[in-house]
């Protein structure tokens, strides 16, 4: 592979747990946590 078609680089995203749910995508309640929409992560 020549270095000028190397694909651009993109940097990590950084994404935080949900201080809601804390990460497990549910509420107390068993539902989908509606602040991260169940992915546990923001």
């Amino acid at each position: 592979m020549d270095t000028d078609e190397r694909p651009a680089y993109v940097p990590p995203v950084e994404t935080y747990q949900c201080c809601h749910c804390g990460g497990g995508g549910l509420d107390s309640h068993g539902e989908t946590c509606e602040h991260c929409e169940g992915l546990g992560f923001c």
